[in-house]
């Protein structure tokens, strides 16, 4: 039998390709409001949109300048405004430059908006060049010991909770780091409880200067065999209440407590060995940032000179002018 004929857009009889009948989903159609605002956008022409210099120096300054043709047909009760993101939302001319100083590098978006619509004209990133730092090395053993002294000065040999032997666990991931703390805790008219506690901190740079974070806790709690059998197996209800009652204490006062203090330490750190190698350098350096690894905490230097702001003719005062963007 020969085939019969088939036609475009459909299986046999379809022949205009009917989405009902083909089992395709369309989706919903647009309102047409909003199609107009589409159109409105579509209008308009990127025709610059650059950072110079870029990338810039660390501490140095940076001009964002930008020019936009706006469309030109008019709908009722619709405004095109012009918005700049990178450091926050700013509502911006159509045409202007801004002086920018971001602290790291950064990525500029300019969009143009409606009510209904919005499109991104172009994006820069603004950049950092490194060329004249410096990177010291500090080694991660010291930071380790730094850790292990701050965890036995929260757990000192007076107290009802106190280390279980001398051996204090730190692994270090990027920039964040796990203490394993083995405990034990004199409980009131119960068996002494093994506490194995595990820590969980971050510390990363902000604006040069050293944060950290305590990010969580967990606690294993045992009372050993015999106590198991000698209190009828009542020990595991009462080491999961002292796993909670452990989890509160480390999250509210214990966790962060080790990370001030280890955050202060290092910052000490990191000042002593800034001061040893501005030693006879001019202009000084400064610390940029840091890294933390298994390997090293590693601190990257710059020169604290940098060229004044360029002068900004949007500056508040002159025309309704817009305010400089800086770290």
């Amino acid at each position: 039998m020969a085939d019969r004929p088939r036609f475009p857009g459909g299986t046999f009889g379809n022949r205009f390709g009917d989405p009902a009948i083909d089992g395709e989903v369309l989706p919903p159609p647009i309102d047409p409001e909003r199609f107009r605002h589409i159109q409105l956008l579509n209008e308009a022409v990127l025709v610059n949109f650059a950072a110079s210099p870029n990338p810039r120096t660390p501490w140095g300054w940076s001009t964002l300048a930008w020019d936009v043709t706006m469309p030109t047909t008019f709908l009722p009760g619709v405004h095109v405004e012009a918005v700049l993101f990178g450091e926050g939302e700013q509502i911006v001319p159509a045409q202007g430059t801004r002086p920018a100083r971001p602290y790291n590098e950064t990525t500029y978006t300019l969009s143009l908006r409606t009510p209904l619509a919005v499109r991104m004209m172009g994006q820069v990133t603004l950049g950092i060049d490194f060329g004249a730092c410096f990177e010291l090395p500090q080694r991660s053993d010291v930071i380790r010991d730094l850790i292990r002294e701050e965890v036995r000065r929260a757990f000192p040999s007076s107290g009802q909770v106190t280390l279980r032997g001398s051996e204090i666990g730190v692994d270090f991931g990027i920039n964040s780091f796990v203490v394993d703390i083995p405990l034990t805790a004199d409980v009131p008219n119960w068996f002494d409880a093994d506490i194995d506690m595990t820590l969980g901190f971050e510390v990363f740079p902000v604006d040069g200067r050293v944060a950290a974070r305590y990010g969580f806790a967990r606690t294993s709690v045992s009372f050993g065999t015999a106590s198991a059998i000698l209190s009828g197996g009542c020990s595991s209800a009462v080491a999961k209440a002292l796993e909670a009652a452990c989890d509160g204490f480390f999250d509210g006062f214990i966790g962060p407590a080790i990370a001030r203090q280890l955050r202060d330490q290092v910052q000490a750190g990191m000042n002593t060995a800034l001061a040893e190698f501005n030693q006879g350098r001019s202009p000084p350096y400064k610390v940029h940032d840091f890294s933390l690894t298994e390997f090293n905490l590693l601190v990257r230097v710059c020169p604290v000179s940098a060229p004044p702001p360029p002068p900004d003719p949007n500056r508040p005062g002159r025309d309704g002018g817009l305010e400089p963007l800086h770290s």
